[in-house]
């Protein structure tokens, strides 16, 4: 027969798990209604990448990703927590419960949709190489004993690294950013960067004489996605629905036009 004492004993533990469990935070949120009853969205967001991300006046993250960020916390009338991400960063954020969703550029390969949830595309880039001016690209062949930086675990990662060219490596650093810098510090003799982004730190830096985007060997086109965890099904189907909502109003348009002073490229954007 359990004793009276134990039974108490146990009771009091299984009410204490239940209270330990509350409200939902940042790390477990993941339905609308737990947001809601959280009051606060936690979005991870890309940094590092230029003009998709600046630095406010008072030294806060802004720009495309963090008013596409904005308008989903809006629309779910809750405040919005936005946590700096990398591409080295930016998946153990959200499989760790750091933040309930990403909004940080990343594009839906079979391999993450393994991990996570991924949106319908919210926009689209181009993947070109950039290098010097006087450096010929325009073939693969032209990477032969040629060092190229890429940002690690990023889309260009996974492309350059499966060229089967002669000699080429490939340097991984934490962001795209650094991954510039080495670049134009002379650490590498090429980089694979979203083609907007490099032409306006071409631009800003004064660099046009020195270094350019090549045209001519295109790594890719694609589109990028949020992403929630794996059981986030509602918030998942939700953001869908922004993001159908985002395009069709022209919001999507108006962010990119704001920050990358062009529409979102590539026409409409797939749906899968």
């Amino acid at each position: 027969m359990t004793r009276p004492f134990a039974r108490n004993a146990f009771a009091a533990a299984a009410l204490a798990a239940i209270a330990s469990v509350g409200a939902p935070t940042a790390s477990d949120a993941q339905t609308i209604s737990e947001i809601e009853e959280k009051g606060t969205v936690t979005i991870g967001v890309l940094t590092g990448i230029p003009p998709y991300d600046t630095t406010d006046s008072s030294g806060q993250t802004d720009g495309f990703l963090v008013d596409l960020a904005r308008d989903i916390a809006a629309d779910l009338e809750v405040e919005l927590e936005v946590v700096p991400v990398n591409n080295a960063s930016r998946a153990a954020a959200l499989e760790s419960g750091r933040v309930d969703l990403l909004v940080a550029h990343m594009t839906a390969t079979p391999g993450r949709a393994k991990i996570f949830r991924m949106t319908n595309p919210y926009g689209a880039y181009e993947m070109r190489f950039v290098a010097p001016v006087d450096m010929e690209l325009t073939k693969l062949e032209n990477l032969t004993d040629k060092r190229v930086s890429v940002p690690k675990g990023g889309t260009q990662d996974i492309a350059v690294s499966g060229y089967d060219v002669d000699g080429l490596e490939v340097v991984r650093f934490d962001d795209d950013a650094l991954a510039m810098q080495a670049l134009i510090s002379g650490q590498v003799d090429a980089t694979a960067a979203v083609a907007t982004v490099a032409a306006d730190v071409i631009e800003k830096r004064g660099l046009s004489g020195d270094f350019e985007v090549k045209e001519d060997v295109p790594i890719f086109t694609l589109y990028w996605s949020m992403a929630v965890r794996r059981d986030a099904t509602e918030l998942h189907q939700w953001l869908n629905n922004f993001i159908y909502y985002e395009e069709v109003t022209g919001r999507l348009d108006e962010l990119h036009e704001k920050w990358i002073g062009v529409p979102t490229p590539g026409g409409k954007l797939p749906t899968f």
